[in-house]
């Protein structure tokens, strides 16, 4: 249980009440050198304190006192954390670890808070609370990080000024140098920081395209490394993760300790901040503008703060910003409801292949080899029956960049792999080379099944996709489980899984970068196939009771007794 704000009140009842004395008896001298005890005490406990006495954004902050105190009061207990983990010692100021929350209060070192744009999540997060940090621990190092070096480093020169330019620097003027250079774009430190042997100012900013190697900190900010350009290709969005894990790896003083947060907004559903929610050892925070998340549900008793926004200032901002924008920077959600259909609760997968399918083939094949080209696709689809109910399944499959042999013979290989009964090729263009290629293929290895020339398409490639919504919500499509198959390119030598690859594609929908494997998918409604015969499934077989067994025993036995004779075998001569 959090008792950080009762702990506060208490020590502030505290000091007013011998203030208060101190002026009764006419010790006026007294009573201020209290007050500014008792200030100096707060900024360094009480989060929400020194969000107003800086300025930014304070009367906001003061105004919707009733939820922004409380999330300050969460933000700030990173500030213990850094006691409990023994980066630094506990200075006489601080309340005691047991004053502030219980064990359980600490359980992650790593955090992820997202919040509705406006929320001055990163005012709050990266510079109030580094401020507080550095007030708190003088030998401390913090980082900054953004997508854009630039912006981490106005967040740095903010922290700096309030130092500066606010009450903060006449209350701590230890911390300030003499001298008018105090540091640069990337970096400071405090004057009253003893531990000069060590490289890092106190508190530094980077950028994503910073170089991180070498460096050593205690604490991360991590502010924005995801924005919504950063996140339109597979290559972009793996950037990033690949980043946080470099970052991770070497760049804390301690790499058990990762002492963290990250705020900022998802843009899509692979991007760095999806990954991070659904890691168990990060904690997430989230806070949408209305409580559902759904955009259509305006109403007051569905806005989080009611307090903040109206329903006619909400719909102002659904207007002004989009929907996908709005979606993104309000709701959290990184859909956009006019375009996307597909949800991801309209996959299944399966864990066995039933007896008696019947298999195809189904090729998209791509024209160039090059880096930024489609792909060619292969999937084999089967048709069986689960549980009593006929559904098409993806059994097998290739997402690789092929040149025309390669293309014909890897077909042929997945042909006889999967004894298939049919085969559908786009045969547009160029493409209808391959289908002679691939028939004189098929001749030659003697295998008998057809081979459909799909060669127009009267709807667009989205359309054709958006098709499939009906069948994916009736849950007619099966996937194999992840990790099942798994393929190396023939093309760059990389691993890949099918079924993350189809999952990625699925969830980006219609904006994706390549969409050819669900597309490839819509080639089945136009082959012709054959409904394959249920038989009876493994898994359905049952044990005999004692009953069944005595009965056949029975049956046996009055078999014998019409024709005794039947049970001895004739003689043959050989």
């Amino acid at each position: 249980m959090l008792r950080l704000r009762q702990s506060i009140n208490d020590k502030i009842a505290k000091y007013e009440k011998v203030i208060k004395q101190c002026l009764v008896d006419g010790k006026d001298r007294d009573a201020v050198l209290l007050d500014r005890d008792m200030k100096r005490w707060r900024c360094r406990n009480d989060l929400y304190y020194l969000a107003k006495i800086t300025g930014e954004n304070s009367d906001k902050i003061t105004k919707y006192k009733s939820f922004y105190e409380p999330f300050c009061d969460k933000v700030s207990l990173q500030t213990w954390q850094v006691i409990r983990l023994e980066l630094h010692k506990n200075n006489e100021d601080l309340l005691p670890i047991d004053k502030v929350a219980d064990e359980r209060d600490f359980k992650y070192i790593q955090r992820l808070f997202l919040c509705y744009r406006t929320y001055y999540k990163t005012t709050i997060i990266t510079k109030f609370h580094s401020l507080q940090l550095l007030l708190n621990f003088n030998n401390i190092h913090i980082v900054l990080c953004h997508d854009v070096e630039n912006i981490a480093s106005d967040n740095l020169v903010a922290i700096k000024n309030y130092f500066l330019t606010t009450e903060v620097g006449k209350l701590f003027p230890e911390c300030i140098p003499k001298g008018k250079e105090w540091g640069n774009m990337s970096g400071f430190s405090l004057a009253n920081r003893t531990d000069w042997g060590i490289s890092e100012e106190n508190i530094e900013a980077r950028g994503k395209a910073s170089n991180i190697t070498g460096g050593h900190w205690q604490i991360a900010k991590k502010n924005d490394l995801e924005n919504e350009n950063s996140v339109n290709t597979k290559e972009q969005l793996e950037k990033t993760k690949k980043w946080d894990d470099q970052f991770n790896l070497g760049n804390f003083h301690d790499p058990k300790t990762p002492l963290q947060d990250y705020e900022g907004t998802i843009y899509h559903f692979s991007d760095l901040y999806m990954n991070k929610k659904g890691n168990p050892d990060i904690e997430v925070i989230e806070i949408p503008l209305l409580k559902d998340q759904n955009p259509n549900n305006i109403t007051v008793e569905n806005i989080t703060h009611p307090e903040r926004f109206s329903v006619e200032d909400i719909e102002f901002i659904k207007r002004d910003k989009g929907i996908w924008r709005f979606m993104c920077q309000m709701l959290l959600k990184p859909e956009d409801p006019a375009r996307m259909q597909f949800k991801i609760d309209m996959l299944s997968y399966y864990s066995s292949i039933p007896k008696g399918s019947i298999f195809y083939e189904l090729v998209d094949p791509a024209s160039a080899r090059k880096k930024k080209s489609d792909y060619t696709v292969m999937l084999i689809v089967g048709l069986g029956y689960f549980d009593g109910i006929l559904k098409k399944f993806i059994a097998d499959g290739v997402r690789d960049k092929l040149n025309p042999k390669q293309r014909i013979d890897l077909s042929i290989d997945l042909a006889k792999k999967w004894s298939i009964r049919g085969c559908g090729w786009e045969a547009i263009a160029f493409q209808e080379t391959d289908c002679y290629y691939l028939e004189e293929a098929r001749r030659k290895a003697r295998l008998y099944y057809t081979i459909t020339e799909i060669k127009s398409h009267k709807a667009s490639k989205e359309d054709r996709i958006r098709g499939l919504v009906p069948e994916y919500s009736n849950h007619e499509w099966l996937w194999p489980e992840k990790g099942k198959i798994v393929k190396t390119s023939i093309f760059d030598g990389k691993s890949y899984d099918l079924t993350e690859e189809l999952e990625y594609e699925l969830r980006q929908f219609p904006l994706a970068e390549h969409d050819d494997l669900m597309d490839t998918q819509t080639f089945f409604n136009r082959i012709s196939t054959i409904k394959p015969e249920q038989v009876k499934q493994d898994n359905e077989s049952q044990g005999m009771t004692f009953g069944d067994y005595a009965k056949l025993k029975e049956d046996r036995i009055a078999e014998e007794n019409k024709d005794p004779w039947a049970r001895f075998t004739v003689g043959s001569r050989i």
